[in-house]
């Protein structure tokens, strides 16, 4: 599996390019994610924070190409104040009509795992053969994602946490924010 790290916007978001087919949460990048992938086959959102979708709207309408979102998320797409849109910050403006679906259970090889907590629709996209975790703000390096933002929800990131920490060891994973880590290395730096 190919993988393209872009890093978005003021917050730092990491977009990831999939094998030039996908783009896992196209952020305030805009201009990056045209020229590194100028028409993806589907946007797939780990949540509906605005840094992880802004582009969408705009990538989706250039290209077609669907986006995938947790039902519980996707008012997010369409409503600043549900995606905590910072005006002050971003360099695009919020989306105002984005096409979407909802997750099916698998999709492009990824099994598509639920992980509330951060928001109510988080999702983390899990591949077992290639040993890949696209994070979102579930788990970072060092870290997991705020639970105070509107729907975010500590009991419940937790037990998103312990159900990451079941996962394979030696899973690479690729977080919304910062540098990529492993399973293991999370695992152990909370004691798991």
């Amino acid at each position: 599996m190919k993988i393209e790290r872009i890093v978005c916007g003021a917050y730092a978001e990491n977009a990831y390019v999939i094998d030039g087919k996908y783009i896992v949460d196209p952020g305030d990048g805009l201009t990056q994610l045209r020229a590194a992938l100028p028409e993806p086959k589907a946007l797939l959102l780990t949540h509906g924070h605005f840094d992880h979708m802004l582009a969408a709207e705009d990538i989706q309408k250039a290209s077609g190409a669907m986006v995938y979102i947790h039902p519980a998320d996707a008012d997010m797409l369409t409503d600043p104040a549900l995606s905590a849109y910072d005006p002050g910050v971003a360099q695009l403006r919020h989306p105002v009509e984005i096409a979407h679906t909802a997750y099916p259970e698998e999709i492009f090889g990824f099994r598509v795992l639920h992980t509330p907590g951060h928001t109510p629709g988080s999702v983390c996209l899990y591949n077992e053969a290639e040993k890949v975790l696209f994070a979102g703000d579930t788990l970072f390096r060092a870290g997991f994602g705020r639970y105070d933002l509107p729907g975010g929800n500590v009991h419940a990131l937790l037990d998103s946490l312990r159900q990451l920490f079941c996962l394979p060891g030696d899973t690479r994973v690729y977080p919304g924010h910062g540098e990529t880590t492993t399973i293991e290395d999370e695992r152990r730096r909370y004691g798991r």
